[in-house]
């Protein structure tokens, strides 16, 4: 960097641009300074030997707003600014904005244009240049009407080429004389020819002495081949079946560790690209089978092992679309296990990477199907990782994008059930937005939506298991969106068809995990209903129904966040109605179940999981407060105000904003607590249970 937090540069440009502005980004980072001037001095001070970083941000932005912090920040600390010109460009809003921020930093001459379409002061829809580089600032950071000539390269057909523009470029970027980094690039290119002419001469002589080596090394290349197709051929036929068999996991664990091990041993240099095929498609069953486990971090050395192998298929075959299309799996694969490991950043940047994979492989052929769909998905993926981090503008964005790309295949084929229940997820994501928004009611439309897709589904084919689960999922979300909105009796209803599917679809398959989940989420949605609706009896009798079930999915499936997630639901209802009931022990054994639930299998990490835990504090708290603790209930009490702080600000969540309010008028403060619940009001939004000192809760007051 050029000072603490700068930037070489920064690259404007439209996204219609985005493979320049990548072939931009790498050439200049990748660029060495000619030995000759590095430590001279330039215009803008010592020549350094390479110009990094620079900045080029890779995510569409807002069809409103102004820029983000985080892009005002990165021109604030960058040297230049590069804007790649086209009229796509010159018809960005944004590109203009991030022009017109930097110029209103005093740094007008640092502004370079490289042209790639269309004609510089056209005037009409051919205009590559944005009018804010048409046109110098004034003095109240305003355009004015004199004319700016910017300084540009030029890669059109005919013009520069990619070459001497890119020296154009770094000449400005260095602040020297372009003729003399041409020299020096001319003196560079010599010397190579001149090590290349040497190598070559050396590789004469040595090459009769290495036939001999070459033909033996050729004969072991080619047995190692044959014996790593065998050992694959198994690894892809009966040993994928005995990974996936838990009763014979302990058994399977030194055999899939050795054939990783034997991977890891083979140049890939050595192998053909069956072979490297066959090894991506083994280390992928393993990584998925080590994923099922929650096993994570050999799970991602399985995915990063497939990456590095598919990686070397697709640079073996530049522009093959396949090839890069499964280079993108493998980037999805070792993205998911970062995520569901909880390692947020590196997720996004994995999943980015996949997303633009994606976009590469897409802008070969647009009429491809499975690469619209990927590109899709691409979309989809960041754009839930984006909701789980409570970032619900770039959530939108990304699902919309996906949702638009998949109608579109949806118009094509409209009797494609998989694709009706592809853009029926979309819309369910949408509903998941909205209901983070405050607008339950919207969220409920969406997810009722979503409900009647998979009801028509079903009725077409009744005897899909799929479907059916798929449907019981649908359901449970609808019921949760009653619940929140004060319609108890549909909620029950909701919730409990989705009981009664689920109870058959485990009976009929039992070690189906995913299934029992299901059925244990159905079950707390209606004790839930049914507590806030007064029908005491039936909510114990789900209560007793659930226990088995959770008992045997927390031995199980320990690391998996859904059945952690109805764990707390169900502990904390069971705390709910215990000290409704006046029951003093079957609170405390209840909140002592959820405080050891807490301990060490958290990750706060999202808005969601927050509220989650902070309500479960809360049922603690009180259950605390019922049993004469006070200080026991503080210490909880305070520990769900730590963790809500970072993300109550602004929100409109109401899993948020429903233990704050609880919080609030359990300390005291009625008016906090007041104009909170006045917030969730206008949502839409009725509390399970009464809020603390309303006179229906008379259970669990403060100090009872």
């Amino acid at each position: 960097m050029t000072a603490a937090g700068r930037y070489r540069a920064f690259i404007s440009y439209s996204h219609r641009d985005a493979r320049v502005a990548g072939w931009l980004h790498r050439s200049l980072e990748g660029y060495r300074v000619p030995k000759l001037l590095r430590g001279s001095v330039g215009e803008f001070g010592t020549v350094p030997d390479r110009l990094q970083p620079i900045f080029r941000d890779r995510e569409e932005l807002a069809s409103a707003g102004a820029l983000g912090e985080r892009l005002q920040q990165a021109l604030a600390d960058s040297d230049a600014l590069l804007v790649i010109c086209s009229p796509d460009a010159a018809c960005s809003r944004w590109v203009n904005e991030e022009i017109l921020a930097f110029k209103r930093l005093g740094r007008s001459d640092r502004i370079y244009c490289l042209i790639v379409a269309g004609e510089p002061n056209a005037g009409d829809a051919s205009e590559c240049f944005p009018p804010a580089l048409r046109h110098e600032i004034e003095p109240d950071g305003q355009l004015g009407q004199q004319p700016a000539e910017p300084i540009a390269a030029d890669i059109r057909p005919g013009m520069d080429g990619k070459g001497l523009a890119r020296l154009k470029l770094i000449a400005g970027l260095l602040g020297i004389n372009l003729d003399q980094l041409r020299k020096r690039e001319a003196q560079r290119r010599h010397r190579r020819m001149l090590a290349i002419m040497v190598a070559s001469l050396t590789g004469m002589t040595l090459a009769l002495a290495l036939a001999g080596a070459a033909w033996i090394a050729r004969n072991d290349a080619q047995r190692r081949q044959s014996q790593a197709e065998g050992l694959l051929g198994y690894m892809l036929g009966d040993l994928r079946q005995r990974l996936d068999d838990s009763s014979q996991v302990a058994s399977m664990d030194s055999v899939s560790d050795k054939l990783v091990g034997y991977f890891a041993s083979l140049d890939p240099r050595d192998l053909n690209d069956v072979v490297l095929t066959q090894q991506v498609q083994a280390l992928t069953q393993i990584g998925q089978v080590r994923l099922r486990q929650a096993r994570y971090p050999e799970a991602l050395a399985s995915f990063k092992s497939a990456y590095q192998r598919s990686k070397a298929l697709a640079d073996r075959h530049p522009g093959n679309g396949d090839r890069l299309f499964d280079r993108g799996q493998a980037e999805y694969w070792v993205g998911y296990v970062y995520w569901q490991s909880r390692d947020l950043e590196r997720a996004q940047t994995w999943l980015t990477r996949y997303r633009d994979t994606c976009r590469t492989v897409y802008a070969m052929d647009p009429t491809r199907v499975e690469w619209q769909h990927e590109l899709a998905y691409g979309d989809s993926n960041l754009a839930v990782l984006e909701l789980d981090r409570g970032r619900l503008q770039l959530a939108s964005e990304g699902i919309l994008r996906s949702l638009g790309m998949l109608e579109a295949i949806l118009a094509r084929t409209p009797d494609d059930p998989q694709l009706l229940m592809e853009v029926a997820d979309q819309i369910s994501w949408l509903g998941n937005v909205e209901e983070q928004s405050g607008r339950l009611q919207q969220a409920l439309v969406l997810a009722s939506t979503k409900s009647q897709v998979l009801r028509n589904l079903l009725a077409s084919q009744p005897a899909d298991l799929n479907w059916q689960a798929q449907w019981s999922i649908a359901e449970t979300m609808q019921s949760e969106r009653l619940l929140i909105l004060g319609d108890y009796a549909q909620a029950e209803v909701a919730a409990g068809a989705a009981v009664d599917q689920m109870r058959l679809l485990t009976v009929h398959d039992p070690a189906n995990q995913d299934w029992a989940e299901t059925y244990l989420r159905a079950i707390a949605l209606r004790a839930a209903a049914r507590l806030a609706a007064g029908k005491l009896q039936l909510a114990r009798d789900d209560l007793a129904l659930a226990q088995p079930r959770m008992d045997l999915l927390a031995h199980v499936e320990r690391a998996n966040r859904l059945v952690l997630r109805d764990m707390i639901d169900l502990l904390s209802l069971r705390i709910m109605l215990s000290v409704q009931d006046g029951d003093h022990a079957t609170a405390r054994t209840a909140a002592r179940a959820l405080q050891t639930l807490y301990q060490g299998r958290l990750q706060l990490d999202s808005p969601e999981a927050v509220g989650r835990y902070a309500l479960g504090e809360v049922m603690i708290g009180m259950a605390a407060t019922d049993a004469g603790r006070p200080g026991d209930a503080a210490a909880h009490f305070t520990a769900a105000r730590r963790q809500l702080a970072p993300f109550v600000r602004g929100s409109r969540y109401w899993r948020v904003l429903d233990p704050s309010a609880r919080l609030a008028l359990l300390a005291g403060k009625q008016a906090e607590g007041a104009r909170i619940r006045a917030q969730l009001a206008g949502f839409g939004y009725v509390p399970l249970m009464p809020w603390p000192g309303d006179a229906v809760q008379s259970g669990l007051k403060s100090g009872k």
